[in-house]
């Protein structure tokens, strides 16, 4: 029988595309404009998705009598391929509603929609009615007193809603007004979504029953007095019913140098004005607090700059007590450099501020100038909204200080080039706890995943450091670095090629004859996502299974596919401990395996292929693993 006809029962097909992961452009857009600006053009972004993943377009226009709100959304998606769609939610005049919807994956940046001419078109003017109704557009509130505008003919009633749009990176509640051919909070027609985005609308604005939506975001950095005041941005989160919004911002003052932490969030503390807090005054170290809980609006907690609660203070008198200024989430200098203190200042202080709560999580090494001795920077405060503080002036202590951290990430050559593997956080250990950072590869040829975690270990661990081959080529690789030390902030390797430098690098094999599925994911399983790649020359069978991971900050099961070399039957070879990582393997038993393959090796077509005849396809090396395209 001949190659072709043999592939034609195995009901193969040449036609095998060759998939990879697409570059799309990004952006997330929404503001409010004169129509007398229309049309716009923009500039996107442009961000790697993961297999499988399309490129989305979506661009919302709502027409309000002289002005346009655009909302602009692109980026990776999951959803199903699809034409351009220009779909009229509402027909003005009046309020009108129109989108722009594309999803495609047949080039990198096919979403490549640059201006809102495809829905935009100076519309003729509009004979005016004898209604007046307010026109407003706000993410804030309309004014109570809003200036009134004729309405078009056929316009009946006034619209007063707020509509909430969620997802591909765009979170508002815009407040609209305007004019409506009929009552009711109906602005969109009934639709709830468009592209990404969640779109819809409340028109009881004294409605307290829906659960409220926040500001989010943890933030903790040193700056130079001189950059303040500092402005920022954050993400948001929906809270559980009956939670309101918090924001909490300290300034820690120390001569030239000042440290910020702010976080906003969901929380269960009862409703408090703005409130600053003196809880330390200057000259010298000063620590100052802004706290808010607030539960009147979506995103109530929408303080954005240090504007509201900091000035600049006058340049200090200097004295002649000279004391080291230092802020470090690592260790100070020993020798730091010494600095005059302001008039008024007679001891050097020393100590470690830990800061707890709010999604901070930080051991700040302090020194600076104070008043008086002992070990009480904070004034006896205990808590600053959501965020524990203490200090501790005992550089001996028996506790360890570590970094702390979880990564999980996922690439095409994280086996090959090494990726950035540092931790902004760090954490106090328990007494006789130790440091810890490990690290996990696993690599299928097209596809690999790094999990890594540090943080501190179980108390009487050895110190050591080891690299460990589970899996090796021919074949899926799951390698793994661990290291274990004993002083503070020693798990601080700053990349993933502590691990990569380590792994052997054989020459490309020749390609086998055996196909296998080839995937690993997480979460969810490989069963939607995998591509069929021949393997190398060596490998007799394919490998279905998943690794569950549990400690160190994780919590996942990972779904595994691909090329497993001879005689070997488990990935971690029962191995129960990778590290900080509790890990069980689980694969599909004997008899599945039996029976994918047959005795003479050859596999079902669901699985396997062999190929009869090279020449009809074309295999390109990547890693290990041949991808037919």
């Amino acid at each position: 029988m001949s190659s072709t006809s043999l592939l034609a029962l195995l009901g193969v097909t040449f036609l095998l595309p060759c998939v990879h992961a697409l570059d799309c452009q990004w952006a997330a857009i929404e503001t409010v404009l004169n129509t007398s600006q229309m049309p716009v053009e923009w500039t996107n972004g442009k961000k790697t998705c993961d297999f499988g993943d399309g490129c989305q377009d979506t661009l919302m226009l709502i027409e309000n009598g002289p002005q346009v709100n655009l909302v602009l959304t692109k980026g990776c998606t999951s959803e199903k391929d699809h034409e351009v769609q220009v779909t009229e939610h509402r027909t003005g005049p009046g309020l009108s509603v129109i989108s722009y919807t594309h999803v495609c994956r047949h080039r990198d940046l096919c979403n490549d929609l640059s201006t809102s001419v495809p829905l935009w078109s100076l519309h003729t003017e509009k004979v005016l009615g004898t209604l007046q109704c307010p026109v407003c557009f706000s993410r804030y509130n309309c004014p109570e007193k809003a200036s009134q505008q004729f309405c078009p003919v056929g316009q009946t009633h006034c619209y007063n809603g707020v509509l909430k749009l969620r997802g591909g990176g765009i979170a508002t509640n815009l407040k609209v007004q305007g004019c409506m051919p009929k009552p009711g909070c109906d602005l969109l027609n009934g639709t709830q979504k468009i592209g990404p985005i969640a779109v819809s609308e409340n028109c009881n604005p004294k409605s307290g029953a829906q659960a409220l939506e926040c500001k989010w975001g943890a933030i903790e950095a040193v700056r130079n007095v001189s950059e303040l005041p500092l402005q920022w941005t954050t993400g948001w989160e929906s809270c559980a019913q009956g939670q309101g919004c918090q924001e909490t911002v300290i300034l820690v003052v120390n001569g030239p140098l000042v440290n910020v932490v702010l976080t906003k969030g969901c929380t269960e503390a009862e409703d408090q004005e703005g409130r600053v807090s003196e809880h330390r005054k200057g000259p010298g170290l000063t620590i100052i607090s802004y706290t808010r809980v607030c539960r009147h609006k979506d995103f109530c907690n929408d303080l954005s700059s240090t504007d509201a609660f900091w000035t600049l203070p006058p340049a200090a008198v200097l004295g002649t007590l000279q004391c080291p200024v230092c802020f470090s989430r690592y260790n100070c200098p020993e020798k730091a450099s010494q600095q005059f203190c302001p008039v008024g200042q007679t001891h050097c202080y020393n100590g470690v501020l830990k800061l707890r709560g709010g999604g901070i999580a930080t051991n700040l090494k302090v020194q600076g100038c104070l008043p008086k001795p002992g070990c009480d920077l904070l004034n006896g405060t205990q808590k600053i909204g959501p965020i524990a503080v203490s200090e501790n002036c005992n550089p001996k202590s028996d506790t360890l200080t570590c970094n702390r951290g979880v990564m999980l990430q996922m690439g095409r050559k994280l086996a090959q080039d090494p990726v950035e593997w540092t931790s902004s956080t760090n954490q106090m250990c328990d007494p006789e706890e130790v440091c810890q950072e490990t690290l996990m590869l696993i690599d299928v040829g097209h596809r690999s995943l790094l999990m890594g975690s540090k943080g501190c270990s179980k108390a009487g661990a050895q110190n050591s450091q080891a690299v460990s081959l589970h899996s090796r080529p021919p074949g899926v690789l799951v390698a793994s670095y661990v290291r274990v030390c004993s002083s503070d902030l020693c798990n601080n390797a700053g990349s993933s090629s502590v691990l990569l430098t380590s792994l052997p690098k054989p020459a490309a094999p020749a390609p086998g004859g055996l196909q296998c599925p080839a995937c690993v994911q997480f979460p969810g399983s490989c069963s939607q996502s995998s591509n069929l790649v021949t393997c190398p020359s060596g490998v007799t069978h394919c490998y279905d299974g998943n690794i569950a991971v549990n400690g160190g900050g994780l919590s996942t099961t990972l779904s595994i596919q691909g090329c497993m070399a001879p005689a070997s039957k488990y990935l971690l070879n029962h191995t129960r401990n990778v590290g900080i990582f509790s890990v069980r393997e689980n694969f599909e038993d004997d008899n599945k395996e039996q029976s994918r393959v047959s005795q003479s090796g050859v596999a079902r077509a669901t699985y396997l292929l062999w190929v009869m005849g090279m020449g009809l396809f074309l295999a390109l090396w990547n890693g290990g693993l041949y991808p037919l395209c």
